[in-house]
């Protein structure tokens, strides 16, 4: 009884502690002697309470992932003087913890390399043309795991930016594998004539030395190619864990939009399509401001060609000025949704309670909200108050759980105006702006979105039959070319481009969902990009390589307009986009003697003062 009521006591005591000393701000990674909840130079009474958790019994994910945090006196099991002894250090007292943890095994990674693969997807823009596009394969993005101070949790690259002198990486993906990562890291380059530099001292003056999200990407829609420079307007940063394989980035990016050269050759191009070209090979640039000086391939495009930094769009056909801003509020391979909530521009599909004008879209009943436009989510075309009146045709819904809306939605507006700052709802703005249609005219990039989608022979309707499709609205392409409209067959065949095919007119739904596909850490296949234990596995021409990961990544954001009418006419833009990533990952470590991701020097150790330091960066 008496060992019951201390257990009580104690328990109450941990969480009046909690309550009273519970941190405002986190200040270090997790997972120090003690610490399996909070982070920062001590212990808090949140570890405490979850170590006592731990201790009778109840499941405590982080006292199994690495129990000997917990077992602060080192004998080898977790109990409640553990969590009394905690408790103690949280408030002040002076006592030693004294976790026996096995060292990490193996160098620790210090920065990761993700190479975009084939059946990468983009989509953008409310017309539906600009969707199902390439997205360069090739293309290499690094970063690196954030260090911080431990004495203030400011980021840090080396022990000398801290006052304590103790810089420590966010994880070790040894027994650490919840990473905080920042970058990008690879090549910089001017962003005007994509040069290589390192500052902006090295370009033209008032030219920005930027990490591109990639080569120029080549795209072609409607008739209507554009050339597309695309790079990090400041730092990305997000989590990763090794062991889920899960991850959430944010970015914010600037695309430099070109009218393009040629419907099929949009971008300069660094090898033809015949030549098959692949990642650093040698070819000479076709078109822009290099035309026949020597290239190196850095990614290809499934319908142009190689795309490489050598071969620059020419300044001249630059329709952005400085940009558009692209903001990836969450890259993640988990799942992003977004849901159109602002008016629409074009006075035909004005229709919108907030105008005083709202009808169900296919009755053109009078309605003040989506409930009064309720459907069946398997039917429709079955106007219901209820799911008795929906048997066998799914539940009774309003939208956007099924297409009937009342009014038309448009998805993209911009915060307070601002065209740097294009926006789904105000929760994506700076705190006291709010997201509204933008009110800009003509080319402008706030101009605002014109419609929902282009499904004209559906009442813009999309996804009454098949997911994010017009049930009527039909749009050719030809069979060899899927970026060249047609209406006929002759069209295709002059060209050398097949036959005219039709299918429905792709469409941006009231709510855009994207999911993403996590890959935990662990050896994969170079060729077939399976899991894997050998080389054996992978069959010929494949390598088995540890520390890979193959995540397919997801974001959505919104496209400001551009100062070509007939770019902004083709792709539906202002509009939205969604992009979907698939990657082929290689973490790096360092002290492992190999020079890999975006590391200097590797010569077997983790030393500083050796001229290589402990991140792989030459001192």
């Amino acid at each position: 009884m008496k060992t019951k009521s201390k257990w009580i006591f104690l328990a109450c005591a941990l969480l009046s502690a909690e309550l009273i000393a519970r941190p405002a701000i986190v200040l270090a990674a997790k997972g120090d002697c003690g610490q399996p909840q909070s982070s920062g130079d001590t212990p808090t009474a949140s570890d405490a309470l979850a170590i006592l958790r731990s201790a009778v019994g109840q499941t405590i994910q982080a006292c199994i992932d690495k129990a000997c945090i917990c077992d602060v006196n080192g004998n080898g099991s977790v109990a409640a003087s553990d969590a009394l002894t905690v408790l103690r250090k949280a408030v002040g007292q002076s006592v030693t913890l004294a976790c026996v943890c096995a060292p990490p095994s193996g160098p620790a990674c210090t920065s990761a390399e993700l190479t975009t693969l084939a059946g990468s997807d983009l989509d953008s823009g409310w017309t539906g043309l600009g969707h199902n596009a390439d997205v360069v394969v090739g293309s290499i993005i690094t970063a690196r795991t954030l260090r911080r101070c431990t004495d203030s949790n400011a980021a840090c690259v080396k022990n000398s930016d801290c006052v304590n002198n103790t810089c420590k990486a966010t994880c070790n993906c040894n027994d650490d594998n919840l990473c905080d990562l920042t970058g990008p890291t690879q090549q910089k380059y001017c962003v005007t004539t994509l040069l290589p530099c390192t500052t902006n001292a090295e370009c033209a003056a008032g030219v920005s030395c930027v990490a591109t999200f990639g080569p120029p990407l080549p795209l072609s829609s409607g008739g209507t190619p554009a050339c597309v420079v695309t790079y990090f307007d400041g730092l990305l940063s997000g989590t990763a864990d090794a062991t889920a394989g899960t991850g959430v980035m944010q970015a914010n990016l600037v695309s430099r939009v070109h009218l393009g050269e040629l419907l099929d050759r949009p971008c300069p191009r660094c090898g033809t399509l015949a030549q098959n070209p692949q990642v650093g090979q040698q070819f000479t640039c076709e078109g822009g401001q290099r035309p026949g000086q020597a290239c190196t391939v850095e990614g290809v495009s499934p319908n142009f060609g190689g795309a490489s930094h050598d071969c620059a769009p020419s300044t001249g056909n630059n329709i952005s000025g400085s940009g558009l801003a692209v903001r990836f509020s969450e890259v993640t391979t988990g799942t992003s949704t977004k849901t159109a909530k602002l008016p629409c521009k074009n006075f035909s599909v004005t229709s919108n309670p907030l105008n005083g004008t709202g009808k169900c879209l296919d009755t053109n009943v009078t309605c003040s909200t989506n409930t009064d436009c309720r459907r069946c989510t398997g039917d429709p075309t079955t106007a219901c108050t209820g799911d008795g009146q929906c048997s066998g045709k799914g539940t009774c819904a309003e939208a956007p759980d099924q297409p009937i809306s009342c009014g038309y939605w448009c998805q993209c507006g911009f915060c307070n105006n601002n065209p740097a700052l294009p926006c789904f709802e105000t929760g994506d703005c700076p705190v006291g702006q709010a997201c509204g249609v933008g009110l800009g005219t003509g080319t402008m990039q706030n101009v605002p979105q014109q419609k929902p989608n282009d499904c004209s022979g559906d009442k813009f309707i999309c996804g009454m039959q098949e997911t994010e499709k017009c049930a009527q609205t039909l749009q050719g392409k030809c069979s060899l070319q899927s970026y060249r409209t047609c209406n006929d067959d002759p069209t295709c065949a002059s060209n050398g481009a097949g036959t005219c095919t039709f299918d429905f007119r792709p469409c941006f739904e009231p709510r855009i969902t994207r999911t993403g596909v996590p890959s935990p850490l662990g050896k994969h296949c170079t060729n077939t990009l399976a899991v894997c234990a050998s080389n054996t596995d992978c069959g010929a021409g494949g390598t088995c390589t540890a520390d890979t990961s193959v995540p397919q990544t997801v974001a959505l954001f919104c496209v400001p307009g551009t100062a070509s009418s007939a770019i902004n006419s083709a792709g539906g833009i202002t509009g939205p986009g969604a992009v979907g990533v698939k990657g082929f990952i290689r973490v790096c470590r360092c002290g492992d003697g190999k020079i890999g991701c975006d590391e200097k020097c590797d010569d077997g150790n983790t030393v500083n003062g050796d001229g290589c330091s402990d991140y792989c960066q030459l001192e």
